[in-house]
């Protein structure tokens, strides 16, 4: 009984080892860990209800703004006679304003309060063995009930590496002449409380490398090469062949628009990570098929 649980535990880490690497870039927590609030509740489920004032864009078309061009990162998005920011409406114009903010964020170091959980939501091997393996791999995954026991606390002027694009030199890097290249569908609108919401998911990319492709610009992907490193230290895990396809990722941003100061930052990241080979160990299993993995950020209480 000893000797299987043994190897169960050694394959589960295996299997983690290729499914949450898949969904996190490998962050390193430089956080106290200690939540400064009992309730352990993020700030954003507190928030007010929305508004119907929306505008939103998800048309193949490429939009710029009225002068034709997609505006630079670093100039305000400007109100349309009036002194209220205004609601931008196409993919370039909504890509410009939160690259905006969350420049604005990098470059003053607010401080922010971060949950970060994964789960293995699909699992779809031949082999019952493998579908086993990956529910004892979701054991040693963070869940959103310890992630929000337990948030990261940043001080405010602490490093800004991590947030939210890994190693990034900017909030975002997407340049907004690419909008419609790398996004899905966007969307702005005001909220009751005065605030706005911004709400941009990217278009499906495989193995998407960090700061390169359009996902690396935005989210924090872990690189193939860091996989296939962890999977040759792990010596068991042959993988004749495996991807890790991002798709329906989505970030949703609230802030203020009379100063740019964020609110909120949640990004979610899907992954249908593909997978053919084998695991051996003293027992022998057949890799063939595939699984979902769903990471979640949340960012919350900034403190500018």
């Amino acid at each position: 009984m000893k000797k299987s649980a043994m190897r169960c535990l050694a394959l589960g880490l295996s299997a983690a080892a290729l499914f949450s690497l898949a969904a996190c870039g490998g962050e390193e927590n430089t956080a106290t860990g200690e939540s400064s609030d009992p309730s352990g509740i993020p700030a954003a489920e507190s928030m007010a209800p929305e508004s119907a004032a929306a505008a939103e864009s998800d048309t193949a078309p490429s939009q710029v703004p009225e002068s034709g061009t997609p505006q630079d990162p670093g100039q305000p998005v400007q109100a349309r006679g009036s002194d209220q920011q205004a609601i931008p409406s196409t993919k370039a114009e909504i890509l410009t304003l939160y690259t905006q903010v969350m420049n604005k964020a990098k470059s003053e170091k607010p401080a922010y309060q971060k949950i970060e959980y994964q789960e293995i939501t699909e699992r779809n091997f031949d082999s019952g063995a493998v579908n086993t393996v990956l529910k004892l791999a979701g054991l040693f995954m963070t869940t959103e009930e310890k992630a929000t026991k337990n948030p990261e606390q940043h001080a405010k002027g602490a490093d800004m590496t991590y947030f939210p694009v890994y190693e990034g030199s900017a909030g975002c890097l997407i340049n907004p002449a690419d909008a419609d290249k790398a996004i899905e569908k966007a969307s702005c609108r005001a909220l009751s409380d005065g605030n706005y919401e911004i709400v941009i998911t990217l278009k499906q990319e495989t193995n998407p490398e960090p700061l390169i492709s359009y996902h690396g610009q935005m989210f924090s992907p872990i690189s193939k090469k860091v996989i296939d490193q962890e999977i040759e230290k792990l010596g068991v895990v042959n993988a004749e062949y495996y991807s890790v396809t991002y798709h329906d990722c989505t970030a949703t941003l609230v802030f203020n628009p009379n100063n740019h100061q964020i609110v909120s930052l949640g990004q979610k990241m899907y992954c249908l990570i593909e997978a053919k080979g084998t695991i051996d160990m003293v027992l022998h299993f057949d890799i063939d098929g595939n699984a979902t993995l769903e990471n979640t950020l949340q960012i919350t209480n900034f403190q500018y």
